[in-house]
C-alpha cells in the first residue's frame, strides 16, 4: 500500500511540474531572472533554514556535507514541486494576480562505507515569468500598446561528495562539495503595437540569455553531543563568485501584422554572442539544537519525542552582478542581499520503525514551523525590497522493508515589498510544496545470502 502511494505521488509530481508555466514576478525581468530562494517541501516548512539542517531520512541539497549523514547504505531518491499564487498591487491602485508551478528538485543521494556520501541532483537556480501591459493614447480613438513578457529557467545540475572527517563518540565533523553545471535560457520580449483596421502593426525586440557554465560550492557541519539527550550543530556553506559562460542573442523585428509572419521584417538578428555573466558569491552559516530525551522504555509504553530548533543567516553579493558581451557591459539593477531564517521541528515519537500499539501514526509525523526575513537583491527607487513570511510543514513517514520513506507538505505566506509608493509593485503570495523521499528496503537492495 505504502509503495503504491509513494509511486503515484512521485509520478504526479514529475508530470505536473514539467507541464506548467513559470509565471511569477515582474521583478524577474532583471538580469538572470528571479533569484529568490524557494526551497523544497522539507526545508520550506522550517523557513528554509537549511545550513545546519540534517536528517537521516531527508535530503538537504543546500549543504553538501550532509550527504554522508544519511542512514547508512540506504540510497535516497527525492523529488518535489511547488506552486505559488501571487497578488500584485501597484502605486496607481491596480491589482493583478499571477501564479507559477515548478519543480523544486530531483535527486539521488547514496551514503557508503559509513563515512562517505555522493549525490546527483537537478534544481532551479533562477526563473523568469511575467507579462506587463501598458498603453498610451496619442489621439482620440488611437492608442499605442506596450507589452513586456518574459519566460524561462536556469537550472543547476549537481554532482556532490561528502565525507565524515571526524566520527567520534561526542563529535562529528563532515565536509562536502558540489560541482555544478548551469544550463537553461531566460527570454525577455518587448512589443509595441498600434491597432490599424483590425491588425496589429509595430515592432518587437527579443533578448535571450543562455547559460552553459560550471561552478562549485562547499560546506561543513560540526556536531557536538554532550549527552544522548542534547546535540548542537554548527554549519557553513560557501559558493565563490564566478564569471560564468553565457550566450546572448537579440532579434528585432518590424511587422505590419503580428499574426502574419509573412509581414515580418528582421532589423537585428544577433545569435550566439559569447560572453560572461557574474554569478555572485554566497555565504551561509547556521546553528541548530536538537533535544532527544532517552526516557524510560522499560515498561514498553514510552514515546520518545524530538525537538529541533534552527537558525540560519546567509548573504550574496548581487551588487557585483554584471553581463559582459561583445555588445557592451550591463551592470544590472541588483543590490547585495541577506537573509535571516529560523525553524522549529517537533516529532512526538521519533522512532519511525516502532510498531508498538501505544504509538499512533500521528505520533510519528513531523510538525514544522518557520519564518524568514530577507533583504532581497531587488531595489526600486533606491529602496531595497524586503521579503518576509511564515511557514508551516508536516512530514509523513512510511516504513517499507525497514527503510523509512517520507512525504512532506509545506505552505508559506509572505509579502515582498512594503510601502507601495516607495517600492513600486507589492507582492502578497501563498506557496504550497509537495516533496517525496524514497528509500529502498533493506531486503531488496542489501540482502545477503549464506550457504550452510
Amino acid at each position: 500500500m505504502y509503495r503504491s502511494l509513494l509511486l503515484t505521488l512521485m509520478l504526479v509530481c514529475s508530470g505536473f511540474s514539467w507541464s506548467q508555466l513559470s509565471t511569477n514576478s515582474p521583478y524577474s525581468s532583471q538580469g538572470v531572472g528571479d533569484v529568490n530562494f524557494y526551497g523544497d517541501a522539507y526545508t520550506m516548512g522550517l523557513g528554509n533554514a537549511v545550513t545546519a539542517l540534517t536528517d537521516s531520512s531527508q535530503v538537504n541539497l543546500y549543504n553538501p556535507s550532509t550527504y554522508s549523514l544519511l542512514a547508512h547504505q540506504l540510497p535516497l531518491f527525492s523529488v518535489g514541486i511547488n506552486h505559488y499564487q501571487k497578488t500584485f498591487n501597484s502605486p496607481a491602485g491596480g491589482e493583478s494576480k499571477g501564479q507559477f508551478t515548478g519543480i523544486t528538485h530531483m535527486s539521488l543521494v547514496i551514503p557508503f562505507a559509513n563515512r562517505f556520501g555522493i549525490a546527483a541532483a537537478i534544481k532551479p537556480f533562477s526563473r523568469a515569468g511575467y507579462q506587463i501591459h501598458d498603453h498610451e493614447v496619442i489621439a482620440p480613438g488611437d492608442s499605442i500598446f506596450y507589452i513586456y513578457e518574459g519566460k524561462g529557467d536556469i537550472y543547476e545540475v549537481l554532482l556532490g561528495f561528502s565525507a565524515n572527517i571526524i566520527q567520534g563518540r561526542n563529535h562529528n565533523f563532515s565536509i562536502g562539495v558540489n560541482g555544478k553545471h548551469y544550463f537553461g535560457r531566460i527570454e525577455n520580449e518587448r512589443r509595441t503595437i498600434q491597432k490599424v483596421s483590425g491588425t496589429e502593426a509595430g515592432g518587437m525586440d527579443i533578448k535571450a540569455l543562455r547559460a552553459k557554465s560550471f561552478g562549485v560550492e562547499a560546506g561543513f557541519l560540526y556536531s557536538y553531543e554532550p549527552s544522548p539527550d542534547h546535540r548542537f550543530r554548527l554549519a557553513g556553506t560557501y559558493r565563490p563568485g564566478l564569471n560564468s559562460k553565457f550566450e546572448k542573442s537579440e532579434t528585432r523585428i518590424f511587422f505590419n501584422d503580428y499574426f502574419n509572419i509573412g509581414t515580418y521584417d528582421t532589423i537585428v538578428n544577433s545569435i550566439g554572442s559569447g560572453g560572461e555573466v557574474y554569478i555572485p558569491a554566497k555565504t551561509g552559516i547556521g546553528m541548530s539544537y536538537t533535544y532527544t530525551p532517552t526516557g524510560d522504555q522499560r515498561g514498553g509504553s514510552s514515546r520518545l519525542p524530538s525537538l529541533t530548533v534552527l537558525l540560519d543567516y546567509s548573504m550574496e553579493d548581487w551588487a557585483d552582478y554584471d553581463e559582459r558581451f561583445e555588445v557592451g557591459v550591463n551592470t544590472g539593477n541588483y543590490v547585495n542581499s541577506n537573509a535571516l531564517r529560523m525553524g522549529v521541528e517537533y516529532i512526538p515519537h521519533r522512532m519511525s520503525l516502532d510498531r508498538g500499539t501505544y504509538v499512533k501514526f500521528y505520533h510519528k509525523m513531523s510538525y514544522r514551523i518557520g519564518g524568514y526575513l530577507v533583504n532581497t537583491a531587488y531595489q526600486v527607487n533606491g529602496q531595497q525590497l524586503s521579503d518576509k513570511g511564515v511557514t508551516l510543514g508536516i512530514g509523513f513517514p512510511f516504513v517499507m522493508n525497514r527503510a523509512v520513506s517520507t512525504v512532506n507538505f509545506s505552505a508559506n505566506y509572505g509579502v515582498l515589498g512594503s510601502e507601495i509608493s516607495k517600492t513600486g509593485i507589492k507582492e502578497n503570495y501563498f506557496g504550497f510544496n509537495l516533496g517525496i523521499n524514497i528509500a529502498p528496503g533493506y531486503d531488496r537492495w542489501f540482502r545477503k545470502y549464506k550457504l550452510d
